[in-house]
């Protein structure tokens, strides 16, 4: 499990150890390796230092320290670490805990004393299959968290309606709005077009927006935050949602968008952008696939404040 550690150190500095152990080990059963999150990322090496966070890590139940940057910070995570140890502030008997899980992992998991070297062919040959790509599809899906519907979802596939997806350019890219454009047009008989606005959308580009609306029969709008909404992709949705068309608004990124236009008649949460713009293709294909009839089957993962509960998803 790989594990953000900038979450882990600054919001729960005093309770590492009952998240890592507590929580995940002791609480959830998990056996498997914990992995560090890259100690170089300034966050953390400008608040804690890179051999000080990995320190407090390895205390928490991380088993393997990710000591990425330059090669001094590499080498304060490992000196760091092994002051530590012989001070004592890092146990033997904690070090010893990781140890018997990663040597169980090369040795007998993984059996790396057999095959010591990654072969990319040999791993294209499992991640390209059409069962394994069938798997993510399903895993995605069963992510995919369906939050409202006011008899707005499921979209026809079979009718010939015209559909219209609009949404932001994020990090300054026009492709994510097309490609999902482009899944909308997989799953529908009838056509699709796509309409792409600055990630704080414009008035003008909402009037562009509102004129294609017309010519639509119904209209899916991504939207994009990774903190707060930006306040123009709100009022797109807010603007689309009046145009009395049929309206799924669909947070790629964070879960809480819904808070920034709760008249949205339809709202799905698809976890496909991280924070820094990493797509997932396969979650927002999913939840494509999901507006088009697939049923949903995601829970929310958090609460969202005078919304909806944690645990919450809804089913056709």
């Amino acid at each position: 499990m790989l594990l953000s550690m900038l979450l882990i150190l600054s919001f729960l500095q005093l309770y590492q150890k009952k998240v890592l152990t507590g929580l995940l080990r002791e609480e959830m059963g998990f056996k498997g390796l914990i992995v560090t999150d890259a100690m170089s990322m300034h966050a953390i090496s400008e608040k804690w230092g890179a051999g000080h966070a990995a320190v407090m890590a390895v205390n928490a139940g991380a088993d393997i320290v990710m000591a990425t940057g330059t090669l001094p910070e590499q080498l304060d995570t490992f000196n760091a670490l092994t002051q530590a140890l012989k001070s004592g502030e890092l146990s033997e008997k904690r070090v010893d805990e990781s140890l018997k899980r990663i040597l169980d992992a090369k040795l007998f998991k993984y059996k790396l004393y057999k095959d010591r070297y990654t072969n990319p062919d040999k791993a294209a040959k499992i991640v390209n299959t059409a069962a394994y790509k069938q798997t993510a599809t399903e895993v995605a899906r069963k992510s995919i968290t369906l939050l409202k519907n006011n008899n707005v979802l499921p979209f026809n596939a079979e009718d010939n309606k015209t559909t219209l997806v609009v949404g932001p350019k994020i990090y300054g890219s026009s492709s994510y709005i097309e490609d999902i454009a482009k899944a909308a047009d997989y799953n529908s008989a009838g056509s699709v077009t796509s309409f792409v606005t600055a990630t704080d959308s414009t008035d003008a580009e909402i009037n562009q927006a509102l004129q294609l609306a017309a010519g639509a029969d119904r209209i899916i709008v991504p939207t994009f935050s990774a903190s707060g909404l930006p306040a123009g992709q709100a009022k797109l949705v807010k603007a689309l949602q009046q145009s009395g068309k049929p309206v799924v608004a669909v947070s790629l990124g964070l879960p809480y968008d819904i808070q920034s236009y709760p008249e949205a008649g339809a709202y799905i949460a698809s976890y496909a952008v991280e924070r820094w713009g990493s797509p997932v293709p396969t979650s927002w294909n999913a939840a494509v696939e999901v507006i088009f009839g697939k049923q949903p089957g995601g829970k929310l993962p958090v609460t969202i404040d005078g919304l909806y509960p944690y645990g919450v998803g809804l089913t056709y």
